[in-house]
């Protein structure tokens, strides 16, 4: 019989002990892994394209509108290539159970500073000539089974209309598809100027002001720039890169990322616990068979190490299956969040920290044992069933 076989055979001695203790393992290391895919989305560093697009919003708080005629002193800058505006429509379609990502954007320009959407032409111009139209990504069009040319009564839980109604009506001018995989299309637009029309309020104003810098140019001078401009005025902004603002936007209320570390740890405490009274009663109910392995001549140490490999059998089958089904999930949570918490991804960095989180969890599951193994007296255990 080989080692392995051997090694199989003792795991499998009680197998529903075997199996639900791997299901514990595998339900950690899931959660581990979904929330690292998520706490990388929170902390990971941006570059190349992600940071050609610079976000300005008020210096105290995104619920706070910004004139919209920044747009042109931001674009007269050196360095900027185009300057667009934005807010957001808080829009939902028939109650309020049916969210929907929905954002009041410049006609004249959102989609040039925005390439990463596919529109047909056709259909861009036809938005741009509509007063009410509505640009509806893939997904929420499949979602609700909307077509180019229905007539929407959606509804704003921020928004009031001129006419004291929360109710706003759109006529779908066309459908836009993602140029790439990272591309949310969960998601409509609005002609900024219809929403500035006919709302009761705030008008003449945006929520955030996205800018594009020319090539080569530095976007951390032209953020700090940008702010010195308005640093005097009665609005004063804040700029940062897009990816940054992005996460800013999912962090406000919390320390994600300090919560998820928490989360893992007490996850990772409680397996530990539980594998390791696993251990400790697996070489309790063997103390007789290891007492006469030992009588024949196998060493503390081989013993010991045979207890090690059960402990990583168990914790290798439940991680791999784990982190399987975790990369299936975050790729799920990806498309769901790419445009709100985007960089929802798993690094080889991840990969090593599961592989040492197993050896170690092996190792101090195999404590305990270890020591009962290692002060095991023959006589004592095998005489005494005389």
């Amino acid at each position: 019989m080989s080692s392995f076989s051997l090694l199989w055979r003792n795991s499998l001695r009680k197998p529903v002990r075997f199996f639900l203790t791997c299901l514990s393992i595998l339900i950690a290391f899931y959660l581990f892994t979904v929330l690292a895919g998520i706490s990388h989305a929170l902390t990971f560093s941006v570059d190349g394209s992600s940071q050609r697009r610079l976000m300005s919003q008020h210096k105290i708080s995104i619920t706070r509108s910004l004139p919209l005629h920044y747009q042109q002193k931001i674009e007269a800058m050196d360095g900027v290539a185009r300057a667009t505006y934005s807010s957001w429509f808080g829009g939902f379609f028939r109650n309020s159970e049916h969210l929907l990502a929905m954002t009041a954007v410049a006609s004249t320009n959102y989609f040039d500073v925005y390439p990463e959407y596919a529109i047909d032409p056709i259909d861009l111009d036809n938005w741009k000539r509509t007063r009410i139209g509505l640009l509806v990504g893939e997904r929420m069009a499949e979602e609700y089974n909307w077509k180019t040319g229905d007539a929407l009564p959606l509804k704003s839980s921020i928004w009031m209309t001129r006419d004291g109604t929360f109710t706003w009506d759109f006529v779908v001018s066309g459908i836009f598809h993602a140029k790439d995989a990272n591309t949310d299309t969960n998601h409509a637009f609005l002609q900024h100027r219809y929403f500035d029309e006919a709302r009761a309020y705030n008008r003449d104003a945006a929520s955030w002001f996205s800018t594009e810098i020319s090539p080569g140019a530095d976007s951390e001078a032209i953020a700090y720039a940008i702010d010195q401009l308005f640093e005097n005025s009665s609005m004063p902004t804040r700029t940062t890169t897009e990816q940054v603002f992005l996460k800013e936007q999912a962090q406000q209320f919390s320390d994600m990322s300090m919560v998820i570390k928490v989360v893992a740890a007490a996850v990772f405490f409680t397996l530990l616990l539980i594998v390791c009274n696993t251990m400790i009663q697996t070489v309790r109910e063997r103390i007789d068979e290891i007492a006469m392995m030992k009588a024949i001549g196998f060493s503390s140490s081989y013993l010991i190490r045979y207890v090690y490999l059960e402990s990583l059998l168990m914790f290798a089958s439940g991680a791999i299956a784990g982190a399987l089904l975790a990369k299936l999930s975050l790729a799920l949570v990806q498309r769901q969040f790419v445009e709100f918490l985007p960089g929802i991804a798993l690094t080889l960095g991840h990969g090593v920290m599961i592989l040492s989180a197993v050896l170690l969890c092996a190792l101090l599951s195999t404590i305990f044992p270890a020591i009962r193994i290692r002060n095991l007296a023959i006589s004592q255990t095998l005489g005494a069933r005389r």
